[in-house]
């Protein structure tokens, strides 16, 4: 009798648990689920009051349109700027840890420290200056300008791949020296394949910030040749000018949706070792 209490209340506190998860778990997706939806409406759908969750009909041609505001050239643009970012920070950074980590030197908790205060500070802080610098060196409306300086903010992927390579083991680093490897094979050949995991956690971030950055962008690349995705975008929220005279709600959630489709894929295929890493395992497997 009592084993059966125990077991119903054991179930209805799980039932009550999961019923939480669910109820939240749709809560945040919420948006994302009526974005998809409402770029599959029409135009007299998508603007009707009460609002309608679901279309009547699948609309693709939604899609077709926003592929003339989201155009190739500005996904092109994109990838560039967001992977020009992360393979120099990526470089810069991997390399910095190694060095803070690994190879001793006078003053390393010094420089670790100095690394730590940029991570502290708002972005704003920051931004006019570096601003002023980009003007200064003639950079602006080019793709150095646009690149460069974001390259340059590279405390927080130091400290990462620093943290991670203080517990790698000394002895696979001694083991390589004494065979006559210098320290750039060292790097890239002993430890780079083992760092998989806070490589892939760092790229997912990193590749998700650079994809969605707007503010540097829109103030260095004012040239049609150098517009990225998040900067065509925020016209269309206000009805910015396009084919149609204003671009349709339904046309901008199409767009929407076609703008983070690269990070969603990007995550997906790092999320193995995205979890891992976080998980502190270590392991890719």
């Amino acid at each position: 009798m009592a084993n059966g209490v125990l077991f119903t209340q054991k179930r209805s506190v799980n039932t009550l648990r999961y019923s939480v998860v669910v109820l939240l778990a749709l809560a945040f997706t919420f948006p994302l689920l009526y974005l998809v939806s409402g770029s599959l409406m029409t135009l007299n759908e998508v603007t009707v009051y009460p609002p309608k969750l679901l279309p009547t009909t699948i609309n693709l041609q939604n899609y077709v349109d926003a592929m003339q505001v989201m155009t190739p050239r500005i996904f092109g643009n994109t990838f560039f700027f967001t992977f020009g970012i992360l393979i120099l920070q990526l470089i810069l950074s991997f390399s910095a840890g190694f060095a803070l980590a690994k190879m001793p030197f006078k003053y390393a908790a010094t420089v670790v420290g100095l690394f730590a205060i940029p991570v502290f500070l708002p972005t704003n802080v920051s931004i006019i200056p570096l601003y002023l610098v980009t003007y200064k060196l003639h950079l602006l409306d080019t793709w150095g300008g646009m690149i460069l300086p974001i390259v340059g903010s590279t405390a927080f992927g130091t400290l990462l791949f620093r943290q991670f390579l203080v517990n790698f083991p000394d002895n696979l680093v001694d083991a390589a020296r004494i065979d006559g490897a210098s320290w750039p094979r060292v790097l890239f050949q002993v430890v780079l394949p083992l760092a998989r995991p806070p490589i892939a956690s760092y790229a997912a971030v990193t590749f998700l910030t650079a994809w969605n950055m707007y503010i540097w962008p829109l103030m260095v690349g004012h040239t049609d040749n150098l517009k990225v995705a998040t900067v065509q975008l925020a016209p269309l929220i206000a009805g910015g000018v396009g084919f149609y005279g204003k671009i349709p709600p339904n046309v901008t959630y199409a767009a929407a949706l076609l703008s983070a489709l690269p990070v969603t894929l990007f995550f997906l295929w790092a999320q193995r070792w995205f979890i891992n890493a976080i998980a502190g395992t270590g392991n890719d497997s």
